[in-house]
């Protein structure tokens, strides 16, 4: 046994028995195509290694960061080109997690906390994309020329530390936002009871503005309290300070599931499926180009922080920022797209 610093990708087919319900052996076949013509050759220009190929996932590990992530990348892209379907008419999709970490290699297999870290990223990963830890994004990020979205802190299952996570799709051009156009809406997979009417939903939704606003300013407070008022926060530190406190205040969202409606076109990738926590479809909406949070907020409030201001014109120029940032049709947009909420029954 030794250890070696390794970055790990794990990938897995998005509704792999859908599809294998619909159709074995087209969904087979196809699989063994994709792997073929794309998973293969693509590890093989970047030297990456096979080391798990079981149904529908896989584990590769790779020497360079950079070659991991761009391998990601590349099959991403190259499986959203490719035309074959299975007969059900859905595109074979994959999520993908990467994480750069110390691993123990015994043979042709390899352990450590690191690997099971990128297998809960794929899992976080929106079908077709990518979601990156902090530690291989630090490592890539001025290399590969594209901007991934931050999504913050998350508590990844059976890991004892939160792990910040950056996300990436191939439509988004780089921006982290996608189009749900051509996504196929999923019903019937929950199971549960409908407990919650339209007016107490809409009363979630409205107590959630309200707390979001408060840990917006707590937020900015904090920024200000910093050494040498916040001057030398990066990005990266200014959206962990946001995204804490709005954690914190969806934190009474997490146990509600809901449904979203049908025909909803300005949407994160992600936010298509169904069920989900109203937690994590606020997040998505959060995180969304269109509300302006983490492509075009974070850069200004680095650059407010970096003036030489006093801290009180700071401040007023922070809660305008945050007033543009919860606008006022926020919340009915949320109420919209909402078809119905309920509390998932075991």
């Amino acid at each position: 046994m030794r250890r070696k610093l390794t970055a790990i990708v794990a990938a897995d087919v998005v509704d792999y028995s859908l599809h294998l319900g619909r159709d074995e052996v087209a969904t087979l076949n196809a699989l063994s195509t994709l792997r073929r013509e794309v998973f293969i050759p693509l590890a093989d220009q970047y030297n990456g290694k096979i080391i798990r190929l079981m149904g529908d996932g896989s584990i590769l590990a790779f020497e360079s960061a950079l070659a991991a992530v761009k391998f990601a990348m590349e099959v991403q892209e190259a499986v959203a080109a490719q035309p074959q379907q299975n007969s059900g008419g859905r595109a074979i999709e994959f999520r993908m997690g990467l994480n750069l970490c110390d691993i123990i290699q015994q043979e042709d297999d390899i352990h450590g906390e690191g690997v099971n870290v990128a297998v809960r990223l794929e899992e976080l990963a929106p079908p077709g994309g990518v979601c990156l830890s902090q530690g291989i994004y630090l490592q890539t990020k001025s290399a590969i020329g594209q901007d991934f979205l931050p999504i913050g802190e998350r508590l990844l299952k059976n890991i004892s530390e939160p792990v910040f996570v950056w996300r990436w799709h191939p439509k988004n051009g780089g921006s982290g936002v996608g189009t749900v156009e051509g996504f196929p809406v999923r019903k019937g997979e929950f199971k549960g009871r409908q407990i919650l009417d339209p007016q107490v939903t809409a009363l979630l939704i409205d107590l959630h503005m309200r707390s979001a606003r408060m840990a917006i300013s707590d937020a900015f407070d904090e920024m200000l309290s910093e050494p040498n008022e916040g001057r030398g926060m990066t990005m990266e530190d200014i959206y962990r300070k946001l995204g804490a406190k709005l954690n914190a205040a969806r934190a009474m969202l997490h146990c509600i599931q809901i449904e979203c409606i049908g025909d909803m076109r300005d949407s994160t990738v992600g936010l298509w499926q169904n069920p989900q926590s109203m937690a994590e479809f606020v997040s998505n909406v959060f995180d969304s180009a269109s509300t302006s949070y983490a492509p075009r907020l974070l850069p200004i409030i680095q650059k407010i922080l970096s003036t030489d201001a006093p801290p009180l014109a700071k401040r007023t120029q922070f809660m305008e920022l945050a007033q543009s940032f919860m606008r006022e049709d926020m919340a009915p947009r949320l109420k919209s797209v909402i078809k119905f909420a309920f509390v998932e029954t075991t």
